[in-house]
């Protein structure tokens, strides 16, 4: 299996898998479909905008820096509680009001649950991942007016020992599409069958999707999934075939041998229809995702890279346009409605464009070759979060959105 091809497939997010029974390719391309600069989406991306909500990701409690729905503050979600963080006082608090309250049970305004896996905060309400009796996965809303706690979906083991757990997963468009890990012990091995699910936020309602192999969700629109699928070099059998013929088999198990003995044929983007029952292959071969996974989505626009050259597509319209093709690309993600994408060339690079398109600048990155300066990790509306680790020596801290693209980073307010 290429490395490259699945770092952050396998790293980020975890591995995943197409579900045999969808339907096959339609229409298949070697290069993505090319659109002119600033001819992407029907609204303008704006600087100092609150980040859009859709194609968000799950982040994961007590490293998160989430922009607050009006965009003033962050919230950041802990192992049991939100926190809110106010950059104009450089307060942290409890996101509650109650007076003397010990912000240890769901009297708590602030409380979020046990064994948090992941949190967002998604058209004025919470969603939350979390473990239930060690072996349920649970995906909770709240409703932070009310504080009306709601379980949308428990997946339950149906045999012990075995249990589920959510690893990650993002919300789009009325949706959750969560990365779904089944634990189970085979032939006294402990494997983990990945998958991925969707859950209707209205009702709750769960369609699974994608089963036994790697793939990424690289965004939902009102029309269309995006997801890099790993395939075959050799095309496997079916689930219902193999399982014919070795009733007492494991599917998955199978898959991974098949992978071991011929290889991987590729990872194939697909361009899915809202239903999920079709799709076009846009392009095959060494697609890979940023390591940077949380800010690689900014509303409908995605981030995705073949070889070394970085696109951005256009969820709304199904539209992908080339960024930039590189000698060595390194990284990228996106901030404010900036592509920023890191090169190795002759030298080191940092380089950013609006998603749009438009004039390419490069930072000066005070010269440094082998990385960023600062490492960003979450955005507001005014102020971008991240690590320094320059002449200034190494911190946590905020910076305007105007110091963060002047590179001053004197004006670094520190966080400890």
């Amino acid at each position: 299996m290429n490395l490259r091809i699945l770092h952050s497939i396998t790293s980020v997010l975890l591995s995943l898998a197409l579900l045999t029974s969808l339907s096959g390719c339609l229409k298949t391309t070697q290069t993505p479909q090319a659109s002119s600069p600033g001819a992407q989406g029907q609204d303008s991306v704006t600087a100092n905008a609150i980040p859009p909500e859709d194609n968000r990701v799950f982040s994961p409690a007590d490293v998160s820096w989430l922009s607050s729905p009006d965009g003033k503050g962050f919230y950041l979600p802990g192992w049991n509680i939100l926190e809110y963080y106010d950059p104009e006082t450089q307060t942290r608090m409890p996101l509650c009001s109650q007076s003397g309250c010990s912000h240890s049970g769901e009297s708590c305004e602030a409380w979020l649950g046990n064994q948090i896996q992941g949190f967002v905060a998604y058209q004025d309400k919470w969603y939350v991942l979390t473990v239930e009796e060690g072996t349920h996965a649970v995906l909770w809303q709240i409703d932070p007016q009310t504080h009306q706690r709601t379980k949308l979906c428990d997946i339950a083991p149906k045999n012990d020992p075995e249990s589920y757990y959510f690893s990650s997963g993002h919300v789009a468009h009325g949706y959750a599409y969560l990365y779904l890990r089944h634990q189970l012990t085979w032939n006294d091995q402990m494997i983990e069958e990945p998958s991925l699910i969707r859950v209707n936020l209205a009702d709750g309602t769960v369609e699974p999707l994608v089963e036994d192999v790697s793939v990424t969700f690289l965004g939902a629109g009102e029309e269309r999934v995006l997801l890099a699928v790993e395939t075959f070099a050799a095309p496997p059998l079916s689930e219902e075939e193999y399982l014919k013929q070795h009733p007492d088999g494991n599917y998955y198990i199978y898959l991974q041998m098949q992978l071991s003995e011929h290889g991987s044929g590729g990872v194939e983007l697909r361009e899915y229809t809202s239903d999920m029952s079709s799709y076009q292959a846009l392009t095959k071969g060494n697609v890979w995702v940023s390591t940077s996974a949380s800010l690689c989505q900014y509303g409908d626009y995605t981030l995705y890279a073949v070889d070394n050259a970085l696109y951005v597509y256009d969820l709304s319209t199904g539209e992908s346009r080339k960024v930039t093709e590189e000698t060595v690309l390194r990284n990228f993600w996106i901030i404010d409605g900036q592509i920023i994408y890191l090169v190795r060339n002759e030298s080191f690079f940092a380089r950013y464009t609006h998603v749009q398109g438009g004039p390419i600048h490069t930072l000066e990155n005070e010269g440094f070759q082998k990385g960023v300066v600062f490492s960003s990790d979450g955005e507001n509306k005014d102020y971008v979060y991240g690590l320094y680790g320059g002449k200034l020596g190494d911190q946590k801290g905020l910076l305007t959105k105007e110091d963060y693209f002047a590179e001053r980073y004197e004006n670094l307010i520190p966080i400890s």
